[in-house]
């Protein structure tokens, strides 16, 4: 039926168009963008799912920047303690020296100079040695790895300090002292050769910790990708499809408004 009050074809055309636009418009924001989701209505699933991914990565990368830190902390104190064992393996021949029926009283006097300046060499890397600001020795801290409490990593604190190694009160100035003295320098040599032990044990589980989190976050922003990311070949492809579509929409609005006009005709 011919009419002129309602042209059913233009307005087919129109809502096609219409729909064709809206989807070229889509196509083209998500090829700018570089997102198939760019808004909660576009895959509000998705969208659920990719927040929460992210939030995963992010906290996992948190994580590992805190392994990494923890890492740190661990060098130092392992370097700062190798010196100390220097200073006591040193400090163990001069005591050796003086424990000597050889050696001189001047000379025992000697030795004891340098040994207490070894103990006082030893009490400042204790308390002068920090990691952004913190004393490293005689602290106990936790690295923290993961979302759960659970995942933390605690290193024990152990000291380098003349006092803490029981070395202070000795001295070289007999033979006598200075046997004692070489005893008690031999197990502080234990006890630093303990602390670097834990402190080499930590070190290697927290770089398990740092590969096992980069894996899991790379797995993690692959899935994301998955769901957030725009196929580009796709897009191009409805792209192309969308421009047609508009094209050939306004070229049939255009017509169905010409068969209006058409109707005049029968008037004449």
């Amino acid at each position: 039926m011919a009419s002129i009050i309602n042209n059913v074809g233009a307005l087919n055309a129109q809502r096609n168009l219409a729909s064709s636009q809206g989807n070229l418009n889509k196509t083209i924001n998500r090829l700018s963008t570089g997102l198939r989701i760019n808004r909660a209505s576009d895959d509000a699933a998705g969208l659920q799912i990719s927040n929460n991914l992210r939030a995963d990565v992010r906290v996992l990368n948190q994580a590992r920047r805190n392994a990494n830190d923890g890492l740190g902390r661990l060098a130092v104190q392992d370097l700062v303690a190798e010196e100390a064992s220097n200073l006591l393996t040193r400090a163990a021949e001069l005591a050796e020296q003086g424990a000597s029926g050889t050696t001189t009283s001047a000379g025992r006097a000697a030795l004891n100079q340098e040994f207490t300046q070894i103990k006082q060499a030893l009490d400042a890397l204790d308390s002068d040695t920090k990691f952004d600001g913190g004393e490293v020795f005689g602290q106990q801290f936790t690295v923290r790895v993961g979302e759960a409490s659970t995942e933390a990593i605690t290193v024990s604190a152990f000291s380098i300090d003349s006092t803490s190694l029981a070395i202070s009160s000795n001295s070289l100035l007999t033979s006598g002292t200075a046997s004692t003295a070489l005893s008690a320098v031999l197990a502080a040599i234990s006890t630093v050769s303990s602390g670097r032990g834990g402190v080499g044990a930590k070190s290697s589980r927290l770089e398990t910790i740092v590969n096992s989190l980069g894996i899991t976050s790379e797995n993690i922003t692959a899935a994301d990708s998955q769901i957030r990311d725009a196929d580009i070949a796709h897009e191009v492809v409805n792209l192309t499809k969308f421009q047609i579509l508009s094209q050939s929409g306004v070229s049939a609005l255009a017509q169905a408004n010409q068969s209006s006009q058409s109707v005049l005709g029968l008037l004449g």
